[in-house]
């Protein structure tokens, strides 16, 4: 991986972060639009792995981007990986655990399904009705949300609230597009990714939590488990980690740099003064192409961007 002193010494191509790539979406990235994208960057721009990247800009003059998918969903290993094969593209995939396992999701992903594919008016959450009508939806899911987020200890309690008080994915959603929206890979996926020339698969945690809501040890546990786990099914050493949601601070850093993790990527880097530990990237959410173009191009000066849960 790049260290810190080549970090400091060169300016790092631009990280473009890419999370599912389901068979369709009305909105964001789907496999389609993803092969769009990826044509257009293979003409435009040098794509590199982030580890063989030392300048900005390769010796034809192209601006360089490196390729990392966050949260390792299936869609990832079924869809979006032939693509960049095709295409003899590298890229990096950050994998949570948790997801793939059979039946568990992560709690954003929970949530989105609800939003997205709950079939009646409401259901019933601690004796309360929460509104699941077209007006009231997105309102009572962001409350959810918040609900879930303040459980202590994050995200233990979080995920015992969703699987004893939340109505299941598989009651509410096919089972096609459980698979191919919802699920994780599995441990034999990521046995192909890894042994696959172009691909490096890497730590995203356990469980996805916002590390800064972690008490250390549990924070310790997420990086720890995660890395260990990743590193028995890849037999290869786990040295990147990237923060759920872009989240950190200075004690993740540290407990990363005690497990062994050479580089941390973040979205926006909080400038702790850990550059090899704060690597920014810059986030994929629409299909155009033109916004590609200039995120792509100008990913190091662009500031304030969205960082969604993911």
């Amino acid at each position: 991986m790049l260290n810190s002193g080549t970090f400091r010494r060169s300016r790092i191509p631009v990280s473009l972060l890419y999370h599912g790539t389901p068979p369709q979406d009305s909105d964001g990235v789907d496999a389609h639009t993803l092969e769009r994208h990826l044509v257009f960057l293979k003409k435009h721009f040098d794509i590199v792995r982030f580890s063989a990247a030392t300048s900005e800009t390769s010796c034809q003059g192209k601006p360089r981007v490196a390729l990392t998918f966050d949260d390792g969903y299936r869609n990832n290993a079924e869809l979006a990986a032939p693509i960049l094969r095709r295409h003899r593209l590298p890229a990096t995939f950050f994998v949570c655990r948790r997801h793939c396992q059979p039946g568990k999701y992560l709690w954003f992903s929970h949530l989105n399904a609800l939003e997205r594919h709950f079939a009646g008016n409401g259901f019933l959450f601690h004796g309360e009705f929460i509104d699941m009508s077209p007006e009231s939806r997105k309102e009572s899911v962001k409350r959810l949300r918040a609900h879930l987020l303040s459980l202590r200890p994050h995200p233990g309690a979080m995920y015992r609230e969703i699987e004893d008080h939340l109505p299941a994915i598989e009651d509410v959603v096919d089972k096609d597009v459980v698979r191919m929206r919802y699920a994780g890979v599995t441990e034999e996926q990521i046995t192909e990714l890894a042994e696959d020339d172009l691909f490096s698969v890497q730590a995203h945690t356990e469980d996805h939590p916002f590390l800064t809501l972690c008490s250390p040890h549990d924070a310790l546990k997420q990086l720890s488990e995660n890395k260990t786990w990743l590193e028995s099914i890849t037999g290869k050493p786990c040295l990147a980690v990237a923060y759920p949601s872009g989240d950190y601070d200075s004690l993740t850093v540290d407990l990363c740099k005690s497990l062994g993790f050479e580089n941390g990527f973040a979205v926006i880097s909080k400038k702790l003064n850990f550059a090899a530990y704060e690597i920014p990237r810059i986030g994929v959410y629409s299909k155009s192409v033109k916004v590609l173009a200039v995120k792509a191009r100008f990913g190091h000066t662009i500031r304030g961007l969205r960082v969604p849960v993911g």
